[in-house]
């Protein structure tokens, strides 16, 4: 199967990958069925793509990769209609909200994690009200060595960049 979205392009995938979730997803109860695959090689991110709308995609984290103490109870009514037999077939993902042009400010709903039984790929947005919608995924004590980690990265990119320049004209000049 394949849909074309407006992010990715052409996506290809199997049946059996889909994720659905018969209620959508607050806001957008005509997604049902999605794909989930990383952001990139070795990162904490995913993208939680609409098979249904190809113009929706969202970015989604494992929670647990950047809070130690958090823990979700999922309901008794949340965990028949997943089919949940097993502790150990529970996946959680949380929205990511990351405001433009402030990256350090990202934040992730802790309060509507995205349960998936990896079973049967059933999957359910449930409400926590303990929680934050709004939950900084960057503390802020951490928000300026990350500001600087981040300018670091840009620099080296740029270097390279000039680099493969000033080499492409010297390649240029020297074949003129």
């Amino acid at each position: 199967m394949e849909i074309q979205g407006t992010r990715f392009g052409v996506l290809e995938f199997k049946e059996e990958e889909i994720i659905t979730l018969n209620e959508g997803l607050l806001g957008f109860p005509m997604s049902r069925r999605f794909l989930l695959f990383p952001y990139g090689e070795n990162s904490s991110f995913f993208w939680l793509q609409s098979v249904d709308e190809p113009e929706i995609a969202f970015i989604v984290v494992n929670p647990f990769d950047f809070f130690a103490n958090v823990e979700f109870q999922v309901q008794d009514e949340d965990a028949l209609a997943l089919e949940l037999e097993r502790p150990e077939d529970v996946e959680i993902f949380t929205l990511v909200t990351i405001p433009e042009g402030r990256p350090e400010e990202m934040r992730t709903n802790l309060a509507g994690p995205v349960v998936v039984n990896i079973q049967n790929r059933q999957g359910r947005q449930i409400l926590v009200k303990e929680y934050s919608p709004r939950q900084l995924l960057i503390p802020p004590h951490m928000q300026e060595s990350y500001l600087k980690e981040r300018e670091v990265r840009r620099n080296s990119r740029r270097n390279r960049n000039r680099q493969r320049t000033e080499q492409n004209q010297l390649k240029m000049a020297a074949a003129g």
